[in-house]
């Protein structure tokens, strides 16, 4: 049976490095899949995954037995994944968007081949809007929407207040609206 994350907490600070191993695999994806979906290419979201869970076991020993574990490790992965694409920012100046990172999950076996042709177009159009928002739109959209998060765990995440986390979310998703509204247009067309 699998053990609660306090506990795996407790036992790899003190030391249990199979208590860790753990916690990563419990973690690793939501962590890979977050960087990946920030970063926009999947090299990247591996190589700070990697980074995220360095600092996690360099940080376990501080970390305080009544706070929640997933926000904590939501924060670090943030932070890196921030200080990530600002280097990519400095260094390349453009936005690198990697669209082959969707997959599309047939729910129902009615799908015709040219339905999942279109959900896969469409989705891929969210994604590429998604990678041009503004870093402090981006985030709190993928962490509502991707990753399930509430409000008020975004706002811990993120380290602002709950009414600008709000505003984000909203003003993000107006932004989505005005960047996919011609997209679909011209998609209609033809």
């Amino acid at each position: 049976m699998s053990k609660p994350d306090a506990e795996l907490i407790v036992l790899s600070q003190q030391g249990d490095e199979t208590a860790f191993a753990q916690l990563v695999q419990r973690y690793q994806n939501k962590v890979y899949t977050l960087a990946v979906h920030l970063l926009g290419d999947r090299e990247e979201g591996r190589d700070a995954a990697q980074e995220v869970f360095i600092r996690v076991y360099n940080a376990l020993p501080r970390f305080r037995k009544e706070a929640d574990f997933l926000p904590w490790l939501y924060t670090i992965t943030a932070n890196i994944v921030r200080d990530r694409w600002r280097r990519q920012q400095r260094e390349k100046g453009t936005i690198r968007v990697s669209l082959d990172e969707m997959t599309v999950e047939l729910a129902d076996h009615r799908f015709t081949p040219e339905s999942v042709l279109v959900k896969k177009d469409v989705r891929l159009m969210v994604e590429k809007a998604v990678a041009s928002l503004p870093w402090d739109y981006r985030i709190p959209i993928l962490l509502r929407h991707t990753h399930e998060l509430s409000y008020e765990e975004i706002a811990d995440i993120m380290k602002i207040p709950l009414n600008t986390v709000k505003t984000r979310i909203r003003r993000g998703r107006l932004l989505l609206k005005d960047i996919l509204a011609p997209m679909l247009e011209q998609r209609r067309d033809c």
